[in-house]
């Protein structure tokens, strides 16, 4: 899919973001079955292709895990909390926490961020991914869009748009 093409669907992808108790919610309707979004959550082949997330193991059981972001990386906490059958996960993020729910083709994520100072920047951030996860869903081999390249597919303006809608300093404004 050309870098045009990928950054437009990441835009104009219909997220639905709400702020909750200690946390921030981030809704979207996906390409993809239930049991194929499940499978890209969970497995650290699929995980690679679209998450910042690489684990060193499937998070389908509870337990520690660490993962990674790239080989190269520091790898930092994954660990599996919750999981209730193939549609519910919850699982460390280094600090932060992820709340995962499945409903058909709708993917719900929870955040618990220990800073929600950060919140415009990891919205924007797992937009990014998402519009990548949604992409492959439909059948594009779209490559991953993480880290600093994500800055060329429109995280800044993601980042800037979610700061206004929560009501948050955008973090980082200087430098997207």
């Amino acid at each position: 899919m050309p870098a045009s093409d990928i950054t437009q669907r990441i835009l104009d992808l219909p997220v639905v973001v709400e702020p909750a108790d200690q946390a921030v919610i981030m809704a979207i309707d996906l390409s993809g079955s239930a049991e194929r979004i499940w499978a890209h959550l969970t497995d650290p082949d699929l995980l690679a292709t679209w998450s910042p997330i690489v684990p060193e193991r499937p998070l389908t059981e509870v337990g520690p895990v660490l993962a990674r972001e790239s080989p190269d990386s520091d790898p930092f906490t994954a660990d599996v909390l919750a999981t209730a059958g193939d549609h519910a996960l919850s699982h460390r993020f280094g600090d932060d926490t992820l709340e995962w729910l499945i409903d058909q083709g709708r993917l719900t994520l929870l955040l618990r961020l220990t800073d929600p100072s950060t919140a415009p920047l990891q919205l924007a951030g797992w937009q990014v991914c998402l519009g990548v996860l949604d992409a492959r869903l439909e059948g594009h081999e779209q490559e991953r869009i993480v880290g600093q390249d994500a800055l060329a597919h429109g995280w800044a303006q993601l980042r800037a748009r979610y700061a206004r809608e929560l009501d948050l300093p955008d973090p980082s404004a200087d430098q997207g």
